[in-house]
Protein backbone atom coordinates (compact mmCIF):
# COMPACT_ATOMS: atom_id res chain seq x y z
CA UNK A 1 0.00 0.00 0.00
CA UNK A 2 1.60 3.64 -0.96
CA UNK A 3 2.77 5.46 2.12
CA UNK A 4 0.20 8.28 3.45
CA UNK A 5 3.65 10.83 2.36
CA UNK A 6 3.55 9.42 -1.32
CA UNK A 7 -0.47 10.16 -1.37
CA UNK A 8 0.25 13.56 -0.58
CA UNK A 9 2.80 13.74 -3.36
CA UNK A 10 0.45 12.69 -6.02
CA UNK A 11 -2.40 14.70 -5.14
CA UNK A 12 0.02 17.87 -5.21
CA UNK A 13 1.19 16.77 -8.66
CA UNK A 14 -2.05 16.62 -10.07
CA UNK A 15 -3.69 20.45 -8.40
CA UNK A 16 0.04 21.61 -9.63
CA UNK A 17 -0.88 20.35 -13.01
CA UNK A 18 -4.53 21.86 -12.97
CA UNK A 19 -2.93 24.84 -11.34
CA UNK A 20 -0.54 25.38 -14.15
CA UNK A 21 -3.00 25.44 -16.65
CA UNK A 22 -5.62 27.59 -14.51
CA UNK A 23 -2.67 30.29 -13.75
CA UNK A 24 -1.96 30.42 -17.34
CA UNK A 25 -5.36 30.85 -18.89
CA UNK A 26 -5.84 33.50 -16.01
CA UNK A 27 -2.60 35.67 -17.03
CA UNK A 28 -3.76 35.45 -20.49
CA UNK A 29 -7.56 36.21 -19.56
CA UNK A 30 -9.35 33.25 -18.98
CA UNK A 31 -11.22 33.02 -16.22
CA UNK A 32 -11.73 29.46 -14.02
CA UNK A 33 -15.54 28.68 -13.61
CA UNK A 34 -15.04 25.10 -11.93
CA UNK A 35 -13.01 22.70 -10.44
CA UNK A 36 -12.93 19.16 -9.34
CA UNK A 37 -11.02 16.56 -7.51
CA UNK A 38 -12.26 12.99 -8.14
CA UNK A 39 -10.23 9.29 -7.78
CA UNK A 40 -9.68 9.75 -11.83
CA UNK A 41 -7.84 13.29 -10.93
CA UNK A 42 -8.66 16.99 -11.31
CA UNK A 43 -10.90 19.31 -13.97
CA UNK A 44 -10.54 22.90 -14.67
CA UNK A 45 -13.28 24.58 -16.24
CA UNK A 46 -11.76 27.66 -18.22
CA UNK A 47 -14.22 30.39 -19.96
CA UNK A 48 -12.75 32.66 -22.65
CA UNK A 49 -10.55 30.39 -24.10
CA UNK A 50 -11.63 30.36 -27.69
CA UNK A 51 -10.98 34.00 -27.87
CA UNK A 52 -7.09 33.37 -26.96
CA UNK A 53 -4.77 33.46 -29.87
CA UNK A 54 -3.32 29.66 -30.82
CA UNK A 55 -0.01 30.29 -29.45
CA UNK A 56 -1.27 31.08 -25.76
CA UNK A 57 -3.89 28.19 -25.56
CA UNK A 58 -0.40 26.09 -26.99
CA UNK A 59 1.22 27.54 -23.57
CA UNK A 60 -1.83 26.93 -21.64
CA UNK A 61 -2.36 23.62 -22.73
CA UNK A 62 1.66 22.01 -22.65
CA UNK A 63 1.56 23.52 -18.63
CA UNK A 64 0.24 21.28 -17.24
CA UNK A 65 2.16 18.46 -18.53
CA UNK A 66 5.17 21.15 -17.64
CA UNK A 67 4.65 21.40 -14.36
CA UNK A 68 4.66 17.20 -14.36
CA UNK A 69 8.11 17.35 -16.12
CA UNK A 70 9.60 20.15 -13.58
CA UNK A 71 7.98 17.89 -10.29
CA UNK A 72 10.01 15.08 -11.91
CA UNK A 73 13.01 16.89 -12.76
CA UNK A 74 12.93 18.28 -8.95
CA UNK A 75 12.15 14.86 -7.74
CA UNK A 76 14.80 13.17 -9.25
CA UNK A 77 17.48 15.56 -7.86
CA UNK A 78 16.40 14.96 -4.48
CA UNK A 79 16.05 11.46 -4.55
CA UNK A 80 20.09 11.75 -5.41
CA UNK A 81 20.75 13.56 -1.83
CA UNK A 82 17.94 12.59 0.30
CA UNK A 83 18.92 8.81 0.24
CA UNK A 84 16.26 8.40 3.44
CA UNK A 85 13.58 9.41 1.11
CA UNK A 86 15.05 7.91 -2.51
CA UNK A 87 12.19 5.49 -2.95
CA UNK A 88 9.22 8.12 -2.04
CA UNK A 89 10.97 10.76 -4.37
CA UNK A 90 11.84 8.15 -7.25
CA UNK A 91 7.80 6.63 -6.78
CA UNK A 92 7.19 10.70 -7.39
CA UNK A 93 9.54 10.52 -10.30
CA UNK A 94 7.75 7.30 -11.77
CA UNK A 95 4.12 9.23 -11.24
CA UNK A 96 4.66 12.45 -12.71
CA UNK A 97 6.50 11.39 -15.74
CA UNK A 98 3.50 8.83 -16.83
CA UNK A 99 0.90 11.64 -15.57
CA UNK A 100 3.21 14.07 -18.25
CA UNK A 101 3.14 11.43 -20.71
CA UNK A 102 -0.43 10.25 -20.68
CA UNK A 103 -1.63 13.65 -20.75
CA UNK A 104 0.22 14.24 -24.42
CA UNK A 105 -1.51 11.42 -25.52
CA UNK A 106 -3.29 12.72 -28.64
CA UNK A 107 -6.63 12.10 -27.65
CA UNK A 108 -10.16 14.15 -26.10
CA UNK A 109 -10.42 15.07 -23.92
CA UNK A 110 -6.79 15.76 -22.67
CA UNK A 111 -3.87 18.18 -23.11
CA UNK A 112 -2.38 16.46 -26.35
CA UNK A 113 -6.03 16.11 -27.77
CA UNK A 114 -6.34 19.95 -27.47
CA UNK A 115 -3.04 20.41 -29.12
CA UNK A 116 -3.47 18.38 -31.70
CA UNK A 117 -6.63 20.12 -32.17
CA UNK A 118 -4.78 23.10 -32.64
CA UNK A 119 -2.28 21.71 -34.71
CA UNK A 120 -4.43 19.43 -37.29
CA UNK A 121 -7.11 23.01 -37.56
CA UNK A 122 -4.43 24.85 -39.73
CA UNK A 123 -3.66 21.88 -41.97
CA UNK A 124 -6.82 19.88 -42.39
CA UNK A 125 -9.49 22.40 -41.34
CA UNK A 126 -10.51 22.77 -37.71
CA UNK A 127 -13.74 20.94 -37.98
CA UNK A 128 -12.58 18.25 -39.75
CA UNK A 129 -9.40 17.91 -37.20
CA UNK A 130 -11.96 17.36 -34.89
CA UNK A 131 -13.36 14.52 -36.48
CA UNK A 132 -9.88 12.83 -36.67
CA UNK A 133 -9.67 13.36 -32.93
CA UNK A 134 -12.92 11.92 -32.15
CA UNK A 135 -12.64 8.64 -33.84
CA UNK A 136 -9.10 8.40 -32.63
CA UNK A 137 -10.31 8.67 -28.94
CA UNK A 138 -12.34 5.55 -28.66
CA UNK A 139 -9.69 3.89 -30.15
CA UNK A 140 -7.20 4.48 -27.56
CA UNK A 141 -9.34 4.15 -24.71
CA UNK A 142 -10.30 0.99 -25.85
CA UNK A 143 -6.43 0.29 -26.38
CA UNK A 144 -5.65 1.21 -23.01
CA UNK A 145 -9.05 -0.14 -20.75
CA UNK A 146 -7.37 -3.90 -22.70
CA UNK A 147 -4.02 -2.96 -20.92
CA UNK A 148 -6.05 -1.94 -17.70
CA UNK A 149 -7.45 -5.57 -17.44
CA UNK A 150 -4.03 -7.15 -18.07
CA UNK A 151 -2.61 -5.26 -15.82
CA UNK A 152 -5.56 -5.75 -13.07
CA UNK A 153 -4.74 -9.27 -13.81
CA UNK A 154 -0.50 -8.84 -13.03
CA UNK A 155 -0.74 -6.17 -10.35
CA UNK A 156 -4.17 -6.97 -8.53
CA UNK A 157 -6.00 -3.86 -7.33
CA UNK A 158 -4.14 -1.87 -10.05
CA UNK A 159 -6.91 -0.58 -12.23
CA UNK A 160 -4.87 2.76 -13.01
CA UNK A 161 -5.18 2.18 -16.89
CA UNK A 162 -8.68 0.69 -17.55
CA UNK A 163 -10.00 3.53 -15.47
CA UNK A 164 -8.12 5.99 -17.82
CA UNK A 165 -9.83 3.84 -20.77
CA UNK A 166 -13.17 4.39 -19.48
CA UNK A 167 -12.55 8.04 -19.07
CA UNK A 168 -11.58 8.39 -22.79
CA UNK A 169 -13.99 6.51 -24.34
CA UNK A 170 -16.81 7.84 -21.91
CA UNK A 171 -15.69 11.63 -22.65
CA UNK A 172 -15.36 10.83 -26.68
CA UNK A 173 -19.15 9.97 -26.39
CA UNK A 174 -20.13 13.23 -24.27
CA UNK A 175 -17.91 15.47 -26.33
CA UNK A 176 -19.13 16.44 -29.88
CA UNK A 177 -21.80 19.05 -29.20
CA UNK A 178 -20.16 20.83 -27.02
CA UNK A 179 -16.53 20.98 -28.93
CA UNK A 180 -18.69 21.79 -31.91
CA UNK A 181 -19.95 24.97 -30.49
CA UNK A 182 -17.10 25.84 -28.79
CA UNK A 183 -15.05 25.82 -32.20
CA UNK A 184 -17.35 27.55 -33.91
CA UNK A 185 -17.26 30.29 -30.85
CA UNK A 186 -13.75 29.95 -31.50
CA UNK A 187 -13.55 30.79 -35.46
CA UNK A 188 -16.21 33.57 -34.69
CA UNK A 189 -13.52 35.67 -32.16
CA UNK A 190 -10.70 35.09 -34.19
CA UNK A 191 -8.28 38.85 -34.96
CA UNK A 192 -8.84 38.88 -38.84
CA UNK A 193 -7.79 42.33 -38.59
CA UNK A 194 -3.99 41.04 -37.85
CA UNK A 195 -4.51 37.35 -39.48
CA UNK A 196 -3.46 36.82 -42.57
CA UNK A 197 -6.15 35.98 -45.52
CA UNK A 198 -5.72 32.43 -47.01
CA UNK A 199 -7.67 31.68 -50.87
CA UNK A 200 -9.33 28.08 -50.93
CA UNK A 201 -10.30 26.90 -53.88
CA UNK A 202 -13.58 24.55 -54.16
CA UNK A 203 -15.28 23.16 -57.18
CA UNK A 204 -18.95 24.25 -58.04
CA UNK A 205 -21.46 23.89 -56.29
CA UNK A 206 -19.91 22.93 -53.12
CA UNK A 207 -22.48 23.11 -50.19
CA UNK A 208 -21.49 25.17 -47.12
CA UNK A 209 -21.14 22.52 -44.49
CA UNK A 210 -18.06 21.17 -46.65
CA UNK A 211 -16.69 24.74 -47.15
CA UNK A 212 -16.58 25.33 -43.53
CA UNK A 213 -14.77 22.13 -43.15
CA UNK A 214 -11.38 24.52 -44.59
CA UNK A 215 -11.63 26.87 -41.72
CA UNK A 216 -8.76 27.08 -39.72
CA UNK A 217 -7.21 29.18 -36.67
CA UNK A 218 -4.46 31.02 -37.79
CA UNK A 219 -5.74 32.38 -41.11
CA UNK A 220 -9.64 34.24 -42.20
CA UNK A 221 -10.40 31.93 -45.26
CA UNK A 222 -11.45 33.33 -48.56
CA UNK A 223 -13.73 30.28 -50.52
CA UNK A 224 -14.04 30.63 -54.30
CA UNK A 225 -15.89 28.69 -55.82
CA UNK A 226 -15.25 27.83 -59.14
CA UNK A 227 -17.37 29.91 -61.29
CA UNK A 228 -16.83 33.24 -60.16
CA UNK A 229 -18.42 33.06 -56.53
CA UNK A 230 -16.34 34.15 -53.33
CA UNK A 231 -18.27 33.29 -49.88
CA UNK A 232 -16.41 34.92 -46.77
CA UNK A 233 -16.06 32.92 -43.54
CA UNK A 234 -18.35 34.77 -41.84
CA UNK A 235 -20.75 33.95 -44.34
CA UNK A 236 -20.27 30.17 -43.67
CA UNK A 237 -20.09 30.77 -39.41
CA UNK A 238 -23.85 32.26 -39.94
CA UNK A 239 -25.16 29.80 -42.17
CA UNK A 240 -24.19 27.08 -40.05
CA UNK A 241 -24.94 29.15 -36.40
CA UNK A 242 -28.09 29.46 -37.92
CA UNK A 243 -29.09 25.85 -39.60
CA UNK A 244 -27.75 23.77 -36.12
CA UNK A 245 -29.93 26.54 -34.14
CA UNK A 246 -33.44 25.79 -35.81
Amino acid sequence: MPSIELLIALVISVLAHEFAHMAFAWVFGGRVSGFKLSFLGANAWVRGLEKLKPWKRYIVYLAGPAANALITVGAGVAARFLYGQSELFYNIVLYNTVLCMFNLLPVFPLDGGRLAQLFLGNRVGVLRANRVLLKAGPVVGGALMALGLAQAILYPWNITLLCAGVYIRRKNKQLPPTLYWECINALQSKDKIHMPTKKIILPKHTPAIKAVEYLGWDYFAEIHIEGGRIVSEEELLLHLTAKYLL
